[in-house]
């Protein structure tokens, strides 16, 4: 392309050097001839005009002179001004970061242009330009894919200006980031000509732009992740310019909406609420003064809190901004106003509950008193604070109750040592309270922060309790008096029910035994004499004679209940279900399937004959109402709960009215007729009598038809 446009150049040199010698061999024909032929008609004689023709070759040289003088005088002062401007260009060339280049459109982009300035990059400018080194070739191979696709599309599509940045091998070997600003030259017909290019190394720049963005990032990273909230305003249009993650969840706001708030939208419109303290405190800070106060914000719902703000004002990128930061300090005020109440609260129970409280600073034996102590004590205020010698010495009775331990601790205090904890019991002087008396506590003492050690303690005045506990002993003088007369009392009855006991048993059994007997003599001798009512007579005698005996068995046992001790043993209670069902009577299991779904390891400490009592009832109770079953089951569970231990006895029986649970546990309350269902009524008051003798509790669950459910609970 190069070899092209000089030949061209030259043509056009040509064409124009020879117009002007053509219009110069024109001109000067026309002169002679023109000149000649005027001459000869103008002058005759020859002489003169050899003369004349002299003169005018004289005239057409100097003319020729002058003409030949301007015409190469303006293109060489043209050229020594293009020369000038050229060397001017070199110069700056030479010395600027831009490379000027220029390629070629063939394959590998030869150079048929570069600037010497080139060498600066290591790279031979003569090299480029004698095609032995193909620009092409130094482009990273990373990049030359993009950079030519890139290229054939300018050269195809357009546009002819367009910026490019890769990277290009230097002279040493290393890597250097160019910013390729190129512009592509067409013919007439569109077809691109030329491709000119300048060359700018910018990895300093990209390597600055990494960094920044590197550091932007870490400062992102720190901005958001910090767990104050940070707020960045503009100092001089006092608008939000940054918020990071904390102050978008301190406030509920996502950022784009909090850089739309006001400061006065993020503060609580309450009492107290001032603009004006506002503008000061940010104009103090825009003078550099840095500021911590606090201030009550509010939340995008409407609800206000505290925070504690600082404020700073500080230069980011050339800005001033004012930099605040932001801490939730709602759970710090309401504990301080919890303890603010706390010490109200104290301060009046002190005043209300008789209680005064004092502190001892060892080091600087600076003594304490609570308000409430000084009028417990009698002691005016005004006249300050007792030492501890005089509180030792001057206030309580050194030789009542607990005075001489009181006087030996208060010696350890004043000597600096550690008398240990002490609760004591106290009577005032005399002079100081007339029969008062006082409950002292003392704490070890306890290191400050500053490393000073303090003793706390308290007074409580305890005459009225001191007053009860007399009156109390002496009530419980007449009360002992009382019990010794009750339990001689109770011992009598209990005498008196045993006897009771013994004369049920024995004198109604007694006759019951002689009916039972002549009953049976009159049935064995005369039964087949007795016609058909008799012998139905005879066999309601028997029949009611075995109930009055069943019925005596176990009144007698319910009353015997609580007179009987309690003997704690452990019981494994598989093993005592399992005994308990082999002592019944076969023809009362009959035909009855009974499932255990009891652990064999499980156990619990009880009196065992008050729990074999308790299932042996219910078991009776369970085989009774579902004998009449085609397929009677009783199933008896087991289950521990924390400290109890439920039993559960259920059967598929007849069940029972949920409107009679009430009564299902009274002494002889029947719910069926004894004819169908046979029994004395006592059975399961005996249970429930069990149950609450060994602290537990039963309850039952029924429907008619459908079976029933007996849960006991025992204390394990």
């Amino acid at each position: 392309m190069a070899r092209g446009d000089k030949a061209g150049r030259q043509a056009g040199a040509g064409r124009t050097a020879a117009i002007i010698a053509a219009v110069y061999l024109v001109f000067g024909l026309l002169w002679i001839g023109l000149s000649d032929w005027a001459l000869l008609q103008m002058v005759d004689d020859v002489a003169m005009l050899a003369l004349l023709q002299t003169f005018k070759g004289w005239a057409y040289v100097g003319v020729t002179a002058a003409g030949l003088f301007l015409l190469v005088y303006y293109p060489l002062r043209a050229r020594a001004r293009a020369s000038h401007e050229a060397r001017r260009l070199t110069g700056i060339m030479e010395r600027s970061p831009v490379v000027a280049i220029e390629w070629a459109t063939t394959p590998g982009w030869p150079v048929t242009f570069v600037s010497p300035n080139i060498g600066r990059w290591g790279l031979d400018r003569r090299a480029l330009l004698g095609g032995e080194v193909r620009y092409a070739d130094l482009i990273h191979p990373d990049d030359i894919d993009r950079i030519v696709t890139d290229v054939a599309t300018h050269i195809d599509q357009g546009p002819d200006r367009y910026t490019q940045i890769y990277r290009l091998r230097g002279g040493e070997g290393g890597w250097i980031w160019l910013e390729d600003r190129t512009w592509l030259t067409r013919d007439e017909g569109g077809r691109v000509t030329r491709i000119h290019g300048l060359l700018l190394d910018v990895t300093e720049r990209l390597r600055a732009e990494r960094d920044l963005r590197d550091s932007e990032a870490r400062f992102r990273a720190i901005f958001d992740n910090v767990q104050e909230a940070i707020l960045l305003q503009d100092l001089d249009s006092e608008h939000l310019v940054g918020a990071n993650a904390a102050a978008e969840q301190m406030y509920g706001y996502d950022r784009s909406e909090l850089l739309g708030c006001s400061v006065d939208e993020l503060s609580a419109n309450e009492p107290g609420f001032d603009p004006a303290r506002q503008k000061a405190l940010m104009e103090r800070a825009r003078r550099g003064e840095q500021l911590v106060f606090e201030w009550r914000a509010r939340h995008r719902d409407g609800h206000a809190f505290w925070v504690e703000a600082n404020l700073q004002a500080t230069e980011i990128s050339g800005e001033r901004l004012l930099l605040v930061t932001l801490r939730n300090i709602e759970a710090r005020k309401q504990a301080e106003s919890a303890l603010a109440r706390q010490l109200d609260r104290l301060s009046q129970a002190e005043r209300h509950a008789g209680l005064g409280s004092w502190e001892y600073l060892l080091e600087a034996r600076e003594m304490w008193w609570s308000d409430r102590l000084y009028g417990l004590l009698g002691w005016d205020a005004h006249r300050g604070t007792p030492t501890l010698e005089r509180f030792a010495r001057d206030f309580f009775d050194l030789e009542a109750e607990d005075g001489p331990r009181f006087a030996a601790a208060m010696e350890t205090l004043i000597a600096g040592g550690n008398p240990g904890p002490q609760r004591l019991l106290l009577k005032a002087r005399s002079e100081v309270r007339e029969a008062a008396w006082f409950s002292f506590t003392m704490e070890t003492p306890v290191a400050r922060p500053d490393g000073l050690h303090y003793v706390q303690g308290t007074v409580l005045e305890v005459s009225e309790l001191k007053r009860n506990e007399q009156a109390l002993r002496e009530l419980n003088t007449t009360l002992e008096q009382r019990v010794n007369e009750r339990t001689a009392a109770l011992q009598a009855l209990n005498q008196e029910l045993e006897s009771f006991s013994y004369a049920v048993s024995h004198d109604l059994k007694a006759p019951l035994r002689g009916i039972e007997g002549y009953s049976q003599l009159l049935e064995s001798d005369y039964g087949e004499q007795l016609e058909g009512e008799g012998k139905v007579f005879i066999h309601n005698i028997r029949t009611g004679v075995a109930q009055m005996h069943e019925l005596i068995s176990d009144l007698l046992a319910y009353s015997r209940m609580e007179r009987r001790a309690l003997e704690e043993h452990e019981i494994r209670l598989r093993a005592l279900v399992e005994e308990v069902l082999e002592s019944m009577a076969p023809d009362l299991l009959g035909r009855a399937e009974v499932v255990l779904d009891i652990d064999p390891d499980l156990r619990l400490v009880s009196d065992p004959d008050g729990v074999a009592l308790i299932l042996r009832n219910l078991l009776e109770n369970a085989l009774k109402f579902s004998a009449e079953r085609e397929h009677p089951h009783i199933t008896v569970q087991a289950e521990t709960g924390g400290a109890t231990l439920a039993i559960t006895v259920r059967d598929n029986g007849i069940g029972f009215d949920m409107a009679f649970q009430d009564r299902i546990f009274d002494i002889f309350q029947r719910l069926n007729r004894a004819e169908v269902y046979p029994g004395t009524g006592v059975g399961l008051a005996l249970v429930r009598r069990a149950v609450n003798r060994l602290g537990g509790r039963i309850r039952a669950e029924g429907k008619p038809g459908e079976g029933a459910v007996f849960r006991v609970e025992l204390p394990r």
